[in-house]
């Protein structure tokens, strides 16, 4: 049936209502995991605003007919974001697309001859533009997860579901000279092979030891800048080092099957890096620092004190810029990684959704809510002084988060976010903060 299925997309553009400007594009047919172990159908594509007001409250509507014209199919849909959660309350904005999700059952044994799309949706005024910032330029407004920076000139960056293995994510490579963008496969993409994976044991099933190729896609593995070997996670969270090839595996940490790993925040020490652990919006970060050599370089998990921004390592990972508030201070705080801390300045802290700050020399950047818009701050520790910079075209919920990346030579921040008002901006920082 499936076989079928995947042959039956539909002619597009195709229009979604005659009363709505909204058209589906790239629709496909395919399947995915039921509330029961099975597999249900479901039916994907984009959803785009032609018209001049923003929608929201979508919901879709599907029908599947057979040859002889009668239904023998319906399901229901609404507009998703990378990872497939549903976007309820979004307004999507004219001449925006948007992913969508419709699952569908058949009550009848006939082959699905053609499927109709409807869309029910209120209309609303459209968002104001957002004023051009001065040093912020927009480079995509796809759900960037992941970024790379090549040289002072060039990046490299994966859109899709945050916490999907890189592999799994669409890559593009940006050029700042000329600003042209162009699709790339990752250049670690052709690490990833059936050696590699059956060595590392990131495709097992810790308590049986029975294979499970579904687990490698959690498993968050990542060839890190500056050192030869990779780190992964198995079924049980349990962190790992191996070779290459995924031979000579090193335990790393475990015990951490109830914390979430969110990614890894690598030291300028080749091989040295924070792993960073939280689960929705408002929990505490948990983190702990080591090296792809297989060596604990802080406390356990567990014994590390928590903090409330995704905390960034120093140099040589020995130590982490944490936000905590304590004794009634909220601030950021140096955290040695066996103990003691030391505030280095008082700060309104922003939430785990936020990037974690950037420490460059003299200067560190750090990520504001701002009382308007997020903000986008540098503290000189020579000065004692911290100057806001630049508001950011950030757009937060509770249930998307922002990355950011400074250029090898300092001059530029990439700032990323997921979510439907995703999208990847390029912050001038050069001469900002003297």
């Amino acid at each position: 049936m499936l076989a079928q299925l995947y042959a039956l997309l539909l002619a597009l553009p195709v229009q979604a209502q005659d009363s709505l400007p909204l058209y589906f594009f790239n629709t496909e047919i395919g399947s995915q995991p039921d509330l029961f172990g099975g597999e249900s159908l479901v039916a994907r594509g984009e959803l785009f605003n032609h018209g001049a007001e923003a929608y929201t409250h979508i919901t879709l509507s599907l029908s599947a007919y057979d040859a002889a014209d009668s239904l023998i199919g319906e399901g229901f849909g609404y507009l998703v974001d990378a990872c497939g959660t549903a976007l309820l309350d979004h307004a999507l904005p004219p001449g925006a697309y948007q992913n969508y999700s419709a699952p569908f059952e058949l009550f009848a044994e006939s082959d699905i001859a053609r499927i109709k799309l409807e869309v029910a949706a209120d209309a609303v005024a459209p968002p104001p533009i957002a004023p051009t910032l001065p040093g912020v330029r927009q480079i995509s407004d796809k759900e960037v997860v992941l970024l790379e920076w090549q040289d002072d000139s060039a990046l490299i960056f994966g859109a899709g579901c945050d916490g999907a293995l890189f592999t799994g994510l669409d890559w593009q490579r940006y050029s700042l000279a000329d600003n042209a963008l162009a699709d790339i496969e990752h250049p670690d993409a052709q690490k990833i092979t059936p050696e590699l994976i059956a060595n590392s044991g990131a495709a097992i099933i810790t308590q049986s030891g029975e294979p499970n190729p579904a687990l490698f896609g959690g498993s968050q593995m990542t060839f890190p800048p500056h050192a030869r070997r990779v780190v992964y996670q198995n079924d049980l969270h349990t962190l790992f080092s191996a070779e290459p090839d995924g031979s000579f595996p090193r335990l790393i940490h475990d015990g951490l099957h109830q914390y979430s790993l969110r990614g890894f925040q690598w030291a300028r020490q080749p091989g040295v890096f924070l792993a960073v652990y939280f689960g929705g919006y408002g929990e505490p970060v948990r983190y702990f620092a080591a090296s792809t050599s297989g060596q604990l370089l802080s406390q356990r998990l567990t014994d590390m004190p928590a903090s409330l921004t995704v905390p960034v390592p120093t140099a040589d990972g020995l130590a982490a810029l944490v936000g905590r508030v304590r004794a009634g201070i909220s601030g950021y705080y140096w955290q040695n990684a066996y103990g003691g801390s030391e505030l280095l300045f008082q700060a309104r802290l922003p939430g785990n959704n936020y990037p974690a700050p950037i420490l460059d020399g003299e200067r560190v950047y750090v990520f504001a809510e701002g009382d308007a818009a997020p903000q986008l701050q540098c503290y000189r520790r020579d000065a004692g002084e911290l100057r806001t910079l630049t508001v950011l075209p950030l757009r937060l919920t509770r249930s998307t988060r922002a990355w950011a990346w400074l250029s090898p030579d300092g001059g530029h921040i990439a700032l990323a976010a997921n979510g439907a008002d995703g999208g990847l901006w390029l912050v001038d920082v050069a001469g900002t903060c003297r």
